[in-house]
């Protein structure tokens, strides 16, 4: 059972909003983001592109850093599909970075899929400092052990609100419990796949779990993720949504990390524009880069 983080088409009334958006947020700027910082290859369960040919791409699209993270799910789904084998995972990356040194910095990183159980934080507690990860993206895909990719998923709630409102919860426990990570990836990651997904979203409906959410993120010293791959998925924006993203600075929070989500080349660093063009109108003039686990703050221009 694969949870499709992969790409599907938007409708063509979502392709019309986000053209909107590209050029509103395009207008005045010209793309300043060169490292995308959330990428997967075929180590990944439901990676499409080998990692030397996303290496080959990311050179060709001028990126200076890149930084693989793949899945590692544990405990999510049955015979251990989104747990990376990382042993091969990271000779493969030793020899990449070694390949390539001078043509492009690449980065070791790893997406650990958090649920607030007990057994799943002693695992990672364990997984997270056998591995010498420059970057740690904590991430929630299943809400109970189910994946909202799935429409079944919603019928376990009277609305998508509802639904949402659960999904925030999980993560605001997942903060409140656990510290062990660099950044907080795509935060409203269930908005791709509710019926409404984020037409009419409205912070200040959700007001009340997600300030608590951000304001513990922020008390950590934790930065989110601005994920492009929103928009590959029929959203009016990357993940998280823009109101979203200005209440974490509000709060007195870092500049995000970014990333694409790529799982094929064609969407390395892809719609990285808006993503810039948010962070400006958020109030950010820089982004931040983890090496080593140590956050570098990356200026826009």
């Amino acid at each position: 059972m694969l949870s499709a983080r992969d790409h599907y088409p938007a409708s063509s009334h979502q392709h019309d909003i986000s053209y909107l958006i590209h050029a509103y947020f395009s207008s005045t700027i010209c793309n300043m983001i060169y490292s995308d910082c959330h990428l997967h290859s075929t180590f990944s369960t439901d990676g499409s592109s080998d990692m030397e040919d996303e290496i080959l791409h990311a050179i060709d699209l001028h990126l200076e850093t890149i930084c693989f993270t793949e899945h590692n799910d544990y405990g999510a789904y049955k015979e251990k599909l989104f747990v990376v084998d990382a042993a091969a995972y990271h000779d493969k990356y030793l020899s990449m970075r070694d390949k390539y040194a001078g043509r492009i910095e690449i980065l070791f990183g790893i997406e650990a899929g958090f649920q607030p159980t007990d057994h799943i934080y002693e695992y990672f507690d364990s997984y997270l400092k056998e591995w010498p990860f420059d970057f740690i993206i904590a991430s929630s895909h299943v809400v109970d052990n189910k994946d909202p990719y799935y429409p079944v998923f919603f019928e376990d709630y009277p609305d998508d609100d509802a639904a949402y409102r659960a999904y925030f919860n999980e993560e605001y426990q997942n903060v409140l419990r656990y510290d062990d990570y660099d950044t907080y990836g795509h935060l409203d990651y269930i908005l791709r796949y509710g019926k409404t997904k984020d037409e009419g979203f409205s912070y200040d409906r959700f007001a009340d779990i997600l300030d608590p959410l951000l304001s513990e993120l922020v008390s950590r010293g934790k930065c989110i993720e601005i994920n492009s791959a929103g928009l590959r998925r029929g959203l009016k924006y990357p993940n998280p949504h823009i109101d979203i993203v200005k209440r974490y600075r509000e709060l007195g929070g870092l500049p995000p990390t970014i990333g694409s989500d790529a799982h094929e080349i064609h969407d390395m660093a892809r719609d990285f524009d808006i993503i810039e063009g948010m962070l400006k109108e958020a109030g950010f003039s820089s982004y931040s880069l983890f090496r080593g686990r140590r956050r570098h703050e990356i200026p826009l221009a």
